[in-house]
């Protein structure tokens, strides 16, 4: 009989790493990552634009989403009409993103609908046509957007966080950009930046699923292959003004809780500290065992939860500590927060045992990021936008796994100070204005556009 007096032990873990993806150039030189994964007749295929929202230009945040945006408004001789019914009869579900450093236009499709899709996708690609009517009724949608975003704290928190530590620079702005910066886009703009972004030099593809290496190139060579250009666009540099240290309040009136960020600069995604920092954060906050989560949650009942993570681009990054608190607790959460940075630094630096722990963690729950074929496009999109070798993700393990206890706390001797940080809150300011002027730091009151209210 089993004794069910205690939990059984876990199975010993498996060596297991994603495959490596295939790649090869087109004719004209884009270079395509491909990976088979039978006999699922469905493909996810992505065109990757290795630019993204850097490029908008100072005070025209919104500008590289909404040029992509605008591809499938009508193209080659389609409206968007004709073009979303296109799309339906191939089954084909086309869906456009972009980011700091990338714009992704990806298709999720049957196999046997591979070249038609892709033919359709070149079209949007190569041949927009940026109608008039529909650029406003997609600029006026997108302002709607914006104006019910500015009721979302969280929506507010990021883009005061982006603005307190970036400025008017790099990674300063979300990609979607606020009214204000979106009112000002006119089409003569966007047809501009297209110009300027799209074009074979500036992009590459992922190819994931149910379709043979010959037949994708084919249709990808077929659709793609005469397509000329060369990119122009510029991004902006990163501001070199530090952040200005303080509290950057966003007043909810009335609002049941606060919206709380803690947040600094860090190392780019390319920085030796990037798989050293998973393992701190992971115990740090990253995970719901975190020390971040277990005093402010479970200790402390300020929050449902509360974690850390590093947000990497190529050219910066960003280390914060973000909850949701009750509003009577908010400068309670954030010298709680405070204490357990400076305690990971002085009298609770990481044991072998949570090092050890993290690196467990974060190989059990890797595979999960592999489960379907779109999520494992979605992956490999990072290793042109980060300028990644093939081979990133089945090496992933063993550099996790290759992480020692020192350099997991010399990471984190490097975010422990709390003078480095940004305070960040959206709250009902009457109740926790009073409360965070004693935090000895300097407050300052913004709108929900992330624009210093003047008083």
């Amino acid at each position: 009989m089993p004794d069910r007096s205690k939990l059984p032990d876990p199975t010993p873990p498996r060596d297991w790493s994603p495959p490596v993806p295939q790649s090869w150039r087109l004719s004209n030189g884009i270079r395509v990552w491909y990976l088979e994964r039978g006999p699922t007749p469905l493909v996810t295929l992505s065109l990757v634009v290795l630019q993204g929202s850097a490029t908008d230009g100072v005070g025209h945040a919104g500008l590289t989403e909404l040029t992509a945006d605008m591809l499938d408004e009508g193209a080659a001789g389609r409206s968007a009409l004709q073009i979303s019914e296109r799309l339906q009869e191939l089954a084909t579900d086309l869906h456009v993103s972009a980011d700091v450093d990338h714009v992704a236009l990806t298709m999720d499709l049957l196999a046997e609908t591979f070249g038609d899709s892709t033919a359709l996708l070149a079209d949007l690609v190569e041949r927009p046509e940026f109608p008039t009517e529909e650029f406003n009724r997609r600029k006026e949608q997108r302002l709607a957007q914006a104006l019910a975003n500015e009721s979302r704290a969280d929506w507010v928190r990021a883009v005061v966080t982006r603005k307190a530590l970036f400025g008017d620079g790099y990674a300063g702005d979300l990609p979607g950009g606020t009214r204000r910066t979106l009112g000002k886009l006119e089409l003569p703009q966007v047809k501009a930046h297209y110009e300027q972004l799209f074009a074979p030099d500036n992009v590459e593809f992922v190819v994931v699923g149910g379709i043979a290496a010959e037949p994708a190139r084919q249709a990808l060579e077929a659709a793609f292959g005469s397509w000329t250009g060369q990119a122009t666009a510029k991004s902006v540099e990163v501001e070199s003004k530090p952040p200005t240290a303080g509290v950057y309040l966003v007043d909810f009136p009335d609002a049941a809780q606060s919206v709380l960020g803690l947040a600094r600069r860090a190392e780019p995604a390319d920085s030796p500290e990037y798989f050293p920092g998973l393992v701190f954060n992971r115990e740090f906050g990253g995970a719901f065992s975190s020390r971040l989560n277990l005093n402010l949650r479970e200790d402390k009942g300020y929050t449902y939860g509360a974690r850390s993570l590093f947000r990497h681009w190529r050219g910066a990054a960003y280390f914060g500590l973000f909850a949701d608190v009750h509003t009577k607790s908010t400068r309670d959460s954030v010298e709680e927060s405070f204490k357990e940075l400076r305690d990971v630094c002085g009298s609770r630096p990481l044991t072998k045992a949570q090092r050890d722990e993290a690196v467990s963690g974060l190989l059990l729950g890797f595979p999960g990021r592999f489960e379907r074929v779109s999520t494992i496009a979605a992956r490999f999109t990072t290793l042109p936008v980060f300028h990644r070798p093939g081979d990133w993700f089945s090496s992933w393990p063993d550099r996790v796994q290759a992480v020692t206890l020192d350099a997991a706390n010399a990471v984190a001797k490097k975010y422990c100070d709390p003078a480095g940080f940004v305070v960040v809150v959206a709250g009902d300011r009457k109740q926790i204005e009073p409360e965070l002027a004693g935090l000895g730091l300097p407050v300052a009151v913004y709108d929900a556009q992330g624009v210093r209210v003047s008083e």
